[in-house]
């Protein structure tokens, strides 16, 4: 289980904590977020690593997770889904990565990790899933720094070509609207080479070493209102505690005020059952 640093709001009513996480997560996306734009990921489990779902899927399935591996399997996953005929849309064939982006929105296990632009998004994600068991679970929504290399909508590189290119960074990707699902969750990702120095996350990411009591998220927070420069971010990634209490609660606040609904977020895509099949063919779970 992964030792989060993370920022959550203590002491009085549980109305009273949630409007100091949905405030402190709104000021580090607008108001520290200007010069060092965050991007959002949700998970309805905090007991999660922070990984892309290939990486759960080659660690479950395969000797080891090493970069050999996630290029071979998703190689495999690229081929099977062209021969599958699921690479055109709109009468344009995909490259690997628009690919590979259409495939993870719909159940897939790929390489990149899904992240968004809006932290409502995001803080939707933390709270709502498809495991039942997961809402008797602190939830986890992650603040990511956004990565200066980006990759272009319909870059044409190969997967291994992108892969290679990265490098120990990391790198934003902005996938084109080829599916209902990436257009309404604003999706975005982020592409990483294989990373062992933290268990906590897989791809070239820091995580704070502090503890839940002493965290850049909770200095930036506690001065506010305080004149000078605000405590700087140690690492890329931040982490707000969602706990189990305030699902229910915000849910039904964010379905209420922002249209969001489970359905609105995971369509079904009616014309294309085989897609759904076929992912879920190749999920974090199935063998390879």
């Amino acid at each position: 289980m992964p030792s989060w640093p993370w920022w959550s709001p203590h002491g009085g009513p549980v109305p009273f904590r949630i409007r100091e996480l949905l405030r402190a997560v709104w000021d580090l996306h607008a108001m520290y977020g200007t010069d060092s734009p965050w991007l959002w990921r949700g998970q309805a489990n905090g007991t999660f690593a922070l990984e892309p779902s290939m990486h759960t899927r080659v660690r479950a399935r395969a000797p080891a997770l090493d970069d050999m591996s996630v290029e071979t399997f998703t190689v495999r996953l690229i081929d099977a889904a062209r021969k599958a005929a699921l690479d055109i849309h709109e009468g344009t064939k995909l490259p690997d990565l628009a690919l590979l982006a259409l495939l993870q929105h719909h159940g897939a296990a790929t390489p990149l990790l899904d992240v968004s632009l809006d932290p409502v998004v995001g803080l939707y994600m933390a709270i709502v899933s498809p495991n039942p068991d997961d809402d008797t679970k602190a939830g986890a929504l992650f603040a990511i720094r956004r990565p200066d290399r980006a990759i272009a909508d319909f870059d044409s590189r190969s997967f291994n070509g992108i892969y290679n290119w990265v490098g120990d960074e990391v790198a934003f990707y902005s996938a084109p609207d080829v599916s209902q699902r990436l257009r309404i969750q604003r999706g975005h990702f982020l592409l990483g080479r294989v990373s062992t120095g933290d268990s906590r996350v897989t791809i070239p990411l820091s995580v704070d070493s502090g503890n839940a009591g002493d965290n850049w998220i909770g200095r930036r927070m506690a001065a506010r209102g305080v004149q000078g420069p605000p405590p700087p971010a140690t690492s890329d990634v931040g982490v707000f505690r969602v706990a189990p209490t305030f699902k229910p609660l915000i849910r039904n606040w964010l379905e209420e005020r922002s249209g969001l609904t489970r359905d609105f977020v995971f369509p079904t895509e009616w014309h294309q059952p085989h897609l759904e099949r076929f992912a879920a063919s190749h999920g974090r779970r199935a063998s390879f």
